[in-house]
């Protein structure tokens, strides 16, 4: 770990979910608002429903820990009802869609997050924004819309869709270039992200300092290249950068 007195910055890197919003607790919610949807449709027991997506989910994260892959949870509605003898057939796209709009009208987020953003604005910080595209073209901007923090970033870079660049690549490419787009150095910017294997890693290797922010998820502290701060809150996201 850095000694904070030694911390000096020109601008941060946020990424987006699970750093800035609380997408576990949001997708858990989509879940319980779509599985509600087919309790009725199909007249069954949604607490069996919730149950065995939290069972399935458990298991797919376990699956996936240590792999830089991109998913969608919707993509698991129709295996985790198949699990209790439901067959979606053609509606499956209906509760897809209904999961994709909860998630982006229905942003989770705390207002210490909103004014930590502010107070690094106000102090001339750099601040760029830095996601994996979603499954669906556009959504993420949508999503990121939804929120009050859009227009405090001097840049916005959703991977795989404003540059063709991608987090799941494996090079720290996309942190030079959103560096280089912040028109700062490398070595002065702050990466702050809850994926150690992407947000972390990529960071790293570009030369920047990095926070690694288990607010709302912990992976792990998996990659090779350890972050230089671990935030397990927004205030200590304060007190390590104001």
């Amino acid at each position: 770990m850095l000694n904070k007195s030694r911390v000096d910055f020109e601008g941060v890197i946020f990424d987006f979910d699970n750093t800035l919003v609380d997408t576990a607790s949001a997708i858990r919610e989509a879940y319980k608002h779509v599985f509600s949807a087919i309790s009725e449709d199909f007249n069954a027991d949604i607490n069996k429903l919730i149950q065995e997506s939290e069972n399935f989910q458990k298991e797919k994260m376990e699956e996936l820990a240590l792999s830089k892959v991109s998913y969608s949870h919707a993509d698991w509605i129709a295996p985790i009802t198949a699990r209790l003898s439901i067959e979606l057939g053609d509606k499956e796209e209906k509760y897809k869609q209904l999961f994709y709009s909860y998630v982006t009208d229905n942003p989770i987020f705390s207002q210490d997050t909103l004014t930590l953003v502010k107070e690094l604005k106000i102090s001339g910080k750099k601040l760029a924004l830095l996601t994996e595209r979603d499954n669906i073209s556009g959504m993420k901007m949508k999503r990121i819309r939804k929120t009050p923090f859009g227009d405090y970033f001097d840049i916005i870079v959703i991977a795989g869709e404003t540059t063709s660049l991608r987090k799941t690549d494996g090079n720290p490419a996309l942190f030079f270039e959103t560096a280089r787009n912040l028109g700062i150095s490398v070595e002065s910017i702050l990466m702050v992200g809850d994926r150690p294997d992407l947000d972390i890693q990529g960071s790293k290797e570009a030369g920047m300092k990095a926070i690694l922010f288990t607010g709302y998820i912990n992976q792990g502290e998996f990659s090779s290249h350890k972050a230089d701060f671990v935030a397990n809150s927004v205030s200590d996201l304060k007190d390590i950068m104001l």
